[in-house]
């Protein structure tokens, strides 16, 4: 193949809606698609390479890896080696350089993308701020380099018919498996090879027919429209997708098809070709990889000093400084390893083996960080497991279960059993309702009190009003399925206790929010809900109040320093005035139906900031959330106001 400057424009097409919804910025909300354009461009440029190597009797596997090797590591490890420099100056959290160190590890190992399937989804807090996340279509090419040759080797001497038959059937099997894995595993469709593998194989298709005399005839009087056409599909996906959109899928075909049309239809003589070819766009096809491998990591971590939504002044320097360290990476790094004069095939190999040896050491030494840390600074670790410890008993992490004692997140077959061989044998429970709160109060209640029949349906996110701000995937909650099981089993049920975050009532952030902004609506029907299942189903209804939030979660605490010196970083008053604001208004509505109202502060007897740590503890688990230590300790306090305020149905455990 003679080289095409239309490609490298090609490139920058894809390239820059990248960098661009990666930054933050709006509109282009399926910029992410600019990686399926780099798979279809690399299976069209491996596959013309290999076709023309197998046909002149050149091919050597060999050569082959030390080509790719010369391609891919010199720039990728640079910006390894830069990156890990600067990540301690940035984050000096043991988990983030430790996470940060393994997926250093399973990059110069060729498995990233099996590691982000492993560990996060590809939207979201933590993988934005994971910088090595983009790796993962390196690990998706990698691994095609691997075996695609193979495969070319085995089928090439029984002709070009029966490696055309190969490519289609692969496509249309790896397609089949985008289409499954999209409804049943989304995480592991969006990072693994085998339903990747068909966006390459477009890539692979395109180059066995790029010279076929049938396309030529094609391109001599159509290039233009299809080339058009082709970049027409490419720009609209761009627009028409979201991160929501499943993907990739039969929808993913539209960018796809329109780079494969592209490929094989715009050329020089044409209004696209040389639209394509305008020396901006080639410019930046030329540094296209190293602005794909400096783009993440950069943005990861101005995120990561100031915050996940970027000021548009920060995006500036972000983008500035993306575009000229890839300048600098392209100059100094690309360019002067594909001298073969200075880095003869002998060396490249040689360089390569020991650079995967080394950075998988230097992988493994930041993963096993905290170890390290833990030997030079024992105090200051001390502080960061109690930290750790306290993230990880998150409710959703350690539910309490005991006999008669359960909770489950919806009103299966398996709960109504266990429910009904309980109350044969107990007669009535203490039931618990609510969202992820709810399952704190389960916990507290269940692991404190003597009372042995105490079950929860609650479920994360969930809370007995409409949501403000609906989420693009709506949970299913189990409100309207507790009154079909109260309308059977409230017989069985003393008590039912409900409760829920005060941020979720309220129209803006929490930690803007005012008295004025709490949602008169959505406290209405809270309350519409309890009087109705008290009303209908017989049921004595109590509502346990608001526990206010954090201003930081306890992991991002500074270790470094005494807890007790970070207080105004961590109460906010504001927001346990606005949750003694919402108690007022609770108490006073339901009070008029004879609900009781139970205020958190008051029954967990909260004290700050003297509460934050109790016996060396931490009483939170995250902003919203109260830990196992807190459960323990606010579990007791509030069982034992339950009983000074004459529910003599509770009875603390010894």
């Amino acid at each position: 193949m003679h080289y095409r400057k239309e490609i490298d424009g090609l490139r920058a097409i894809a390239i820059l809606p990248v960098i661009w919804v990666h930054s933050g910025l709006p509109y282009i909300t399926g910029g992410f698609l600019g990686v399926d354009v780099f798979f279809v461009i690399s299976g069209f440029l491996i596959t013309s390479i290999l076709l023309r190597e197998f046909e002149n009797n050149s091919f050597s596997l060999v050569k082959f890896y030390e080509r790719r090797a010369r391609r891919i590591l010199p720039a990728l490890l640079a910006v390894i080696i830069i990156t890990s420099l600067i990540i301690p100056f940035i984050s000096g959290n043991p988990k983030f350089i430790g996470d940060y160190g393994v997926s250093v590890l399973s990059t110069v190992l060729f498995s990233s993308n099996i590691y982000f399937w492993q560990t996060s989804g590809y939207f979201g807090t933590a993988s934005e701020l994971s910088p090595m996340l983009h790796t993962w279509s390196l690990a998706v090419e990698e691994q095609f380099y691997i075996f695609f040759p193979l495969l070319i080797m085995a089928l090439f001497s029984s002709g070009r018919k029966i490696v055309v038959s190969a490519l289609i059937l692969i496509s249309i099997a790896s397609l089949l498996i985008s289409e499954w894995g999209a409804a049943n595993s989304p995480i592991g469709n969006f990072y693994l090879l085998p339903s990747r593998a068909w966006e390459l194989m477009a890539g692979a298709l395109a180059a066995v027919f790029y010279l076929n005399d049938y396309v030529r005839k094609i391109r001599a009087k159509l290039s233009t429209f299809l080339a058009g056409i082709g970049i027409s599909f490419i720009l609209v996906s761009y627009f028409l997708f979201t991160p929501s959109t499943l993907h990739p899928t039969s929808l993913t075909i539209l960018p796809v098809l329109g780079a494969v049309l592209v490929l094989l239809f715009s050329e020089q003589g044409n209004v696209i070709g040389r639209a394509l070819s305008i020396q901006f766009l080639s410019m930046i096809g030329l540094i296209s990889y190293s602005l794909y491998l400096w783009h993440q990591p950069v943005l990861a971590l101005m995120k990561k000093i100031y915050s996940i939504h970027l000021e548009p002044s920060q995006i500036l320097t972000a983008i500035t400084l993306i575009f000229s360290l890839s300048y600098l990476t392209w100059k100094y790094v690309e360019n002067p390893f594909r001298d073969r004069k200075k880095f003869n095939e002998s060396k490249m190999l040689k360089y390569s083996m020991a650079s995967i040896v080394i950075f998988s050491l230097v992988g493994l030494l930041l993963k096993e960080n905290m170890q390290i840390q833990k030997v030079i600074f024992p105090e200051k670790m001390a502080r960061y497991k109690k930290m750790q410890t306290a993230e990880q008993s998150f409710s959703n992490q350690m539910m309490f279960d005991d006999g008669c004692k359960f909770w489950s997140n919806e009103f299966n077959e398996n709960f109504i059993i266990r429910f009904n061989k309980c109350a044969e044998k107990h007669g009535q429970s203490i039931f618990i309702l609510g969202g992820s709160h709810g399952m704190d109060l389960y916990n507290a209640i269940a692991m404190n009190a003597s009372n042995p029949f105490i079950v929860s349906v609650s479920k994360g996110y969930c809370r007995a009003h409409k949501f403000i701000d609906p989420p693009e995937n709506m949970p299913k909650c189990q409100y309207e399925d507790f009154k079909l099981f109260a309308a059977k089993h409230s017989k069985n049920i003393s008590h039912v206790l409900y409760t829920q975050a005060p941020y979720r009532l309220f129209k803006v952030e929490e930690k803007e929010a005012t008295a004025e902004d709490l949602s008169i609506a959505s406290i209405k029907e809270v309350v519409d809900y309890l009087v109705g299942i008290k009303e209908k189903y017989s049921l004595n209804v109590v509502m346990i109040g608001m526990l206010p939030s954090l201003k930081t979660a306890p992991i991002h605490w500074n270790y470094e320093q005494s807890f007790d010196k970070q207080h105004e970083n961590i109460i906010s008053e504001n927001s346990t005035s606005l949750s003694l604001f919402v108690d007022s208004v609770f108490s006073s509505k339901l009070k008029e139906y004879e609900i009781p109202y139970i205020s958190k502060l008051v029954a967990f007897e909260l004290n700050m900031p003297k509460d934050l740590i109790i016996d060396g503890d931490i009483t939170y688990s995250d902003k919203t959330h109260i830990s196992y230590a807190g459960e323990k300790v606010f579990g007791k306090r509030l069982i034992n106001h339950l009983i000074n305020e004459g529910y003599n149905q509770f009875n603390v455990s010894e």
